[in-house]
């Protein structure tokens, strides 16, 4: 399932920039030490929402607040054009607890919370 769904996320890119990998979560942990550093270098993320519950994405910006960006519904996807050292947070938003941290690339990358 997840070499279809990677797949479809792919092919969805064909029109846009070339995507690279699937980012890695650097993990909720992390949300106090982070924030944008700059915005020398643009990228975009693809969100897919696979997880069955909605979701919202958080730019954290130069001090490292949440920024809302973005709701998804369940099998949806968002399209961010961002910066490299721009970090994003997930959420769910029955209680808005983090989900899953993601820091771009250089290349066009995609997240997809199950």
């Amino acid at each position: 399932m997840r070499r279809v769904l990677l797949a479809a996320a792919l092919a969805v890119l064909a029109g846009s920039a070339q995507a690279e990998s699937e980012l890695s979560d650097v993990g909720c942990g992390e949300e106090p030490r982070l924030r944008s550093v700059d915005s020398a270098t643009a990228t975009e993320v693809i969100f897919f929402n696979q997880s069955g519950a909605v979701i919202r994405t958080y730019w954290l910006d130069f001090q490292g607040q949440r920024k809302f960006r973005a709701e998804i519904p369940p099998g949806g996807s968002f399209v961010q054009q961002t910066y490299v050292n721009h970090p994003w947070l997930i959420t769910n938003t029955a209680t808005k607890n983090c989900v899953g941290i993601f820091q771009p690339m250089p290349a066009a990358s995609i997240v997809v919370i199950q």
